[in-house]
C-alpha cells in the first residue's frame, strides 16, 4: 500500500468508530476512544439540566486512582483539587465519591466540555497512577518539590527574579527557592518526609537552615525578608499533633512564616511589601 494523504480517511473512520452512545435515562453514555490505566476507554456522560448541558467523568477518575494509584488518599485529592482547577473542570460529589464535570448553555459548544472533561481524565488519571506506581525510583520528597516549585512558578508575580538555590550567604544548605526582588531575598524551603522519621528531620534541617539564614549578612543587611517553610501536609510522615512541638519550634525560626500545603493560598500574603 502506498502511502498518502487519503490515510486520514482511514484514520478518521477508524477512530470515530470507537464512539458509542448507550441512552440511561434522561443521561447519555458516550463511550470514548481515550484510553484510561486500566485499559478501559473513557465514558462520558451528557445531561441537560434547565437549557445547561453537563459532561460529567460519571465517577470513573476515582474509580481509577482508588483502584490503581498508590499514592495515599490525601495526596490524591490534593493533586485531583490542583489538576481541576488547572483545566477549569468543576467538583462535585455521588455517594460521597467526587465527580468532575463542564457545563454549557450553548448546544455548539458542547463538543469542547466533553473534550476537555475527557482530556482531564485521561491526562490526570495516567499522570497519578504513573506517581504512585511507574516512577518507583522518584521518591515522594521528590514529587513534592516539584509540584511545589509549579506551583510557585505559577503564583510568584513577575517582577521577582529566581536565583540558584545555593547562596554564599547561609553555605552549606541548598533552599527549594531563592527569590529576589529589588535586592531583598526570600528564601523557601520544602519540609516533608515519607515516614515520621524522615519529616522530622526535614523539619530539623529546615529550622537550622533558616537560622543560619538570619544570623548572616543577609539579616544584618536588611536584605533577608522572609523564611518561608513549605509544609506537605499530604506527606505520609506529616502528624500534626505527634510533631507539635518541632513544628513549633519551626514557626519561631521562620519568623512566623509557615505555609502549611492544604492552605497554600496563603503563601502569597508572605510577597506582599
Amino acid at each position: 500500500m502506498k502511502l498518502d494523504c487519503q490515510i486520514t480517511e482511514i484514520l478518521q473512520r477508524d477512530f470515530n468508530s470507537l464512539w458509542k452512545c448507550k441512552i440511561l435515562g434522561e443521561t447519555l453514555e458516550i463511550t470514548t476512544p481515550y484510553l484510561l490505566p486500566d485499559s478501559t476507554l473513557f465514558s462520558l456522560f451528557l445531561t441537560e439540566r434547565s437549557g445547561r448541558y453537563i459532561a460529567c467523568d460519571g465517577g470513573s477518575v476515582w474509580e481509577i486512582l482508588k483502584e490503581y494509584c498508590s499514592l495515599p488518599e490525601r495526596e490524591i485529592e490534593a493533586e485531583l483539587a490542583e489538576m481541576a482547577q488547572k483545566f477549569q473542570v468543576k467538583t462535585g460529589e455521588k455517594d460521597e465519591a467526587p465527580l468532575f464535570f463542564k457545563e454549557c448553555s450553548e448546544p455548539k459548544l458542547i463538543s469542547s466540555i466533553a473534550f476537555d472533561v475527557a482530556n482531564f481524565a485521561v491526562m490526570t488519571t495516567s499522570a497519578l497512577v504513573s506517581a504512585g506506581t511507574d516512577e518507583p525510583g522518584i521518591p515522594p520528597e521528590s514529587r513534592f518539590e516539584r509540584k511545589v516549585d509549579r506551583f510557585l512558578h505559577d503564583v510568584v508575580p513577575r517582577d521577582f527574579t529566581f536565583l540558584a538555590k545555593e547562596i554564599p550567604e547561609v553555605s552549606g544548605f541548598r533552599f527549594g527557592a531563592v527569590l529576589e526582588r529589588r535586592s531583598n531575598l526570600w528564601l523557601i524551603s520544602f519540609v516533608t518526609g515519607s515516614t515520621a522519621t524522615y519529616f522530622r528531620k526535614s523539619v530539623n534541617d529546615v529550622s537550622k537552615s533558616f537560622q543560619h539564614a538570619w544570623e548572616s549578612s543577609l539579616a544584618r543587611g536588611h536584605r533577608l525578608r522572609r523564611t518561608i517553610p513549605i509544609v506537605n501536609t499530604d506527606a505520609r510522615g506529616y502528624d500534626k499533633e505527634k510533631l507539635s512541638w518541632q513544628l513549633g519550634d519551626l514557626r519561631k525560626d521562620s519568623r512566623e512564616s509557615v505555609v502549611e500545603w492544604d492552605q497554600k493560598e496563603e503563601f502569597a500574603d508572605f510577597l506582599k511589601p
